[in-house]
């Protein structure tokens, strides 16, 4: 079985790979889609203690993992490991069971083709945000978008396979469906151009996108993924539940119980899986609606959210 899940950000959010009764089905039979942000080659200097942990403790589960590159990973040094042929397309292998999806390339897995591009435009650092050279080179690098090479790389294989695939494994979205979920909050750029010409060219099943910190389908074969882990083909909508993953988005009106009253208020923060501890339950930041109280938020588990609220 194929399974997808978004960004882990390194060890930031790798707490949605542990013991939780998705992983635990997982067999050696299996294989583990991230959708970008993988991140756990990060230090631009070589390899530190989190990385060797976390590649380590990935590589001595069942499952296969395999991910495309987001905008939050070194190039650099993610590009220095070996390259390797697997299933019909190229990897890097950064260890026996933990592969590297190279831009571009079509993989053949439990007979489904599955086209991969990743990369995508950070807003949180690099030149977006005027950072100059404390962090360009750092924790920031242009690689993150595709070149023109790697772009071309990806038509060349599509056209191999007459422009239909079964699932297409990205970081960002073509530019009409980002704008659709960001507004104008994320800006065209020419990766989400380039997926914009893939869409409109591509027969495929469905398309999965990490990159926005949503679990949503945007259409209905087109999701993006972050907190939950789904079998490749099935929507976010359709899903099994995931222990610890919130109910609730960033934004919510919610109708919460707190000190033995029921107050309104939105969802500021959201913390998944028990914020620290596996297996409890989401934990959520609520600013409250009664500005006349002395704190402004509080913090509460998903147990004492009553009910989303109508109100905006």
């Amino acid at each position: 079985m194929i399974y997808v899940t978004g960004d882990i950000h390194g060890s930031i959010d790798i707490r949605k790979l542990l013991d939780n009764n998705i992983t635990e089905q997982m067999t050696e039979e299996d294989y583990l889609i991230i959708c970008g942000d993988f991140g756990l080659v990060w230090n631009y200097k070589k390899a530190d203690k989190n990385e060797k942990k976390w590649l380590k403790w990935l590589e001595e589960r069942p499952w296969t993992t395999l991910f495309a590159d987001g905008n939050h990973e070194c190039f650099p040094r993610l590009y220095q490991f070996p390259v390797k042929e697997w299933n019909g397309g190229k990897v890097h292998e950064l260890r026996p069971k933990v592969l590297h999806l190279m831009r571009g390339e079509v993989f053949t897995i439990e007979g489904k083709k599955i086209f991969v591009m990743g990369g995508a435009a950070s807003h949180d650092r690099g030149p977006a945000v005027g950072d100059t050279k404390q962090v360009i080179g750092k924790f920031w690098w242009p690689e993150e978008i595709p070149s023109e090479e790697e772009m071309e790389n990806g038509l060349k294989n599509l056209e191999k396979n007459n422009w239909e695939v079964d699932y297409i494994i990205t970081h960002c979205l073509p530019t009409t469906f980002q704008t659709i979920v960001k507004k104008d909050k994320f800006k065209p750029d020419a990766a989400t151009d380039y997926l914009e010409k893939i869409h409109e060219r591509t027969k495929f099943t469905h398309w999965y996108s990490g990159h926005y910190h949503y679990d949503l389908d945007v259409v209905k074969n087109i999701s993006v993924i972050f907190t939950r882990i789904i079998r490749i083909g099935e929507t976010i909508i359709g899903s099994e539940t995931m222990l610890g993953v919130p109910k609730y988005r960033k934004g919510d009106a919610v109708l919460i119980e707190y000190e033995g009253e029921e107050m309104l208020g939105t969802v500021k923060e959201t913390y998944p899986w028990g914020t620290l501890f596996k297996h409890e339950e989401p934990y959520y930041k609520i600013t409250l609606f009664d500005t006349d109280r002395k704190k402004p938020y509080v913090t509460i588990m998903e147990s004492q959210v009553i009910e989303k609220s109508l109100i905006k």
